[in-house]
């Protein structure tokens, strides 16, 4: 018993290391070991659709890495396909690169897209490329002039404090997250054996 409550305790820590999440608009869903799959991180229905302002609009996400990347792609459409999100990360809305983990809030313009209009349905996909994987969320929309219910306080940019991180303590801390996956997997497989 008290093998499987250490291997449940490592599995919540090694579960908090996430990459990266959308915190808003919600997401369609979250799954660490989903994300790496396109085009919304394992999550090919449409969900509960926000209203999204055409102007004014924004993206919020806490990425867990240095030296990401997030790109920002929005397909129109009811349900859309592979295809159209493809087509879509040819012109991203919005990028943008994150040196320290942080929250971010990159600012959306939609007003020079011609397909964005107002009541059009659309999904927007989040591309987040941490140096080691790419990694996919999805959140639905419906595209308004005037979202009332959109909460402009979820926009926060933290500020990094303290010394940059390096490369190594980056890759410090990747390992120490494949040891506590490794010693998770043995601690299961040893609970499991008993």
């Amino acid at each position: 018993m008290k093998v499987l409550s250490l291997a449940s305790l490592l599995l919540c820590s090694s579960a908090a290391m996430a990459h990266y999440s959308l915190d808003y608009p919600p997401t369609r869903g979250e799954s660490e070991s989903k994300e790496i799959v396109s085009p919304c991180g394992g999550f090919n229905d449409v969900g509960a659709r926000i209203q999204f302002p055409l102007t004014r609009g924004f993206v919020q996400v806490n990425s867990g890495h240095p030296n990401s990347k997030v790109d920002v792609n929005i397909a129109y459409g009811n349900n859309p396909s592979a295809a159209d999100f493809t087509a879509a990360a040819d012109k991203p809305i919005a990028s943008l690169t994150i040196d320290v983990p942080r929250k971010a809030c990159m600012t959306v313009d939609l007003t020079k897209s011609q397909d964005a209009v107002d009541n059009t349905n659309a999904t927007i996909q989040i591309v987040y490329n941490d140096g080691h994987d790419i990694l996919y969320q999805c959140s639905d929309v419906v595209l308004v002039t005037s979202a009332e219910g959109f909460d402009l306080t979820k926009c926060v940019n933290e500020k990094p404090t303290g010394p940059t991180p390096t490369v190594a303590a980056a890759a410090a801390a990747v390992s120490v997250k494949s040891a506590a996956t490794a010693v998770v997997a043995v601690l299961m497989a040893a609970a499991l054996a008993l």
